[in-house]
């Protein structure tokens, strides 16, 4: 029987994982839960570079100093354990999987916060605009993701946490004999916790799915560069916001992406008001929501609120510009430039694509007949059934 839930990790450890994790919903279940930390040399320029919002101090929280130190404990992990892995399959973390392989450890991978992919040649194209093109080992790693990963002894994923129907089509070890779990987004557990509570929404309220952009952690640890800078990126921004709120009576609020720290700049959007972890809630009371990319639109599709996106012509140059549109066009909706004069069909950039919406539900949210519990809840009871 499975008595220990260990997750693997490549990433600073915050508050914010913890809860996002489910890891009180496991101890609930009788698990012993540990996460182990391989970013001091998966990714040490993290470390180095990220400042961490909301450090957690938790005596099950390990952090490896290097690969070998990492191996050895996994090649002595019993039978009793399942791996939740959270590593992505990349050169780098190859020996990892190869452990988990000679051991042969159950193990699962994570798939259900996917978005939209853009066509793989475009993907291609638009990935070696933005990657360091000095940097020979980035090159490799998508060179080793096109091995199929049989031909390098790793064994393929147990279990499938998958959300959306379009959600597994990311690069993992998998076969035939790889089961896929339905669940949800981790989204929808929040947005499950607030739906029948009540709610006085203002119309009025337009809310921004900041994500952080000129900072964002993940371009440290995937080597790309920055879109935009703070200095091309915020004005433009504050110049949007300030035509749509003259011209059409609203006001806009900040949902502050949770690894930001707009503490130390606290003007970078005029003096709006900036509420970092109430994204949920924020998007609840809105009227209408303004975003590029963010996984944040689930709130936006879920609680029924239209979504403005928009673009600028620094974002356009690099595979962000792409993405943004991508996500536009599944909602029904085409990106603003924010660099070209404004012009906006408010009554239509307020309207909601409702085959639009649905189909973003089932694709990427939550697949139709899918349990109804939280998404560790799910989980729990089915490795309960592996003897």
């Amino acid at each position: 029987m499975i008595k220990r839930v260990i997750f693997f990790v490549e990433s600073p450890f915050y508050q914010r994982d913890y809860d996002r994790f489910g890891i009180e919903i496991l101890l609930k279940n009788g698990f012993e839960v540990e996460v182990w930390n391989f970013a001091p040399f998966l990714n040490p320029q993290v470390r180095i570079e990220i400042e961490i919002p909301d450090p957690i101090n938790w005596e099950k929280h390990y952090s490896y100093i290097n690969m070998g130190e990492a191996k050895s404990a996994i090649l002595k992990l019993e039978d009793s354990c399942i791996v939740v892995c959270l590593v992505n399959y990349h050169i780098k973390s190859f020996p990892i999987y190869k452990a988990l392989s000679k051991n042969n450890i159950q193990y699962c991978v994570v798939m259900a916060h996917a978005l939209p992919l853009l066509n793989a040649k475009k993907k291609l194209r638009d990935y070696f605009k933005s990657i360091n093109r000095t940097s020979p080992v980035k090159i490799a790693n998508l060179l080793f993701t096109c091995v199929p990963y049989k031909y390098l002894g790793i064994k393929p994923t147990n279990i499938i946490l998958a959300g959306g129907t379009e959600s597994i089509k990311y690069k993992y070890p998998i076969d035939k004999n790889t089961e896929i779990l339905w669940l949800h987004t981790f989204d929808y557990d929040s947005y499950t916790e607030r739906r029948d509570s009540p709610v006085q929404c203002d119309n009025n309220m337009g809310v921004f799915l900041d994500e952080y952009l000129p900072f964002h952690p993940d371009f440290v640890q995937l080597g790309l560069s920055v879109p935009s800078t703070p200095e091309e990126y915020y004005p433009g921004i504050c110049k949007f916001f300030d035509y749509i709120e003259q011209a059409y009576g609203v006001h806009i609020v900040i949902a502050a992406h949770p690894k930001s720290n707009y503490e130390t700049y606290p003007y970078y959007f005029g003096g709006r008001p900036i509420i970092k972890g109430k994204t949920a809630e924020l998007v609840r009371k809105s009227g209408f929501t303004i975003a590029h990319m963010s996984t944040s639109i689930n709130f936006a599709i879920l609680f029924h609120k239209p979504v403005i996106f928009i673009t600028s012509n620094r974002l356009k140059q690099s595979f962000i510009g792409s993405q943004i549109n991508l996500m536009a066009s599944w909602l029904g909706k085409k990106a603003i430039n924010i660099d070209n004069p404004i012009k906006i069909d408010w009554e239509e950039e307020c309207s909601i694509n409702e085959k639009a919406y649905m189909n973003y539900m089932q694709s990427y949210i939550k697949r139709e007949g899918s349990e109804e519990l939280p998404f560790w809840q799910i989980f729990a009871n089915r490795i309960k059934k592996i003897l």
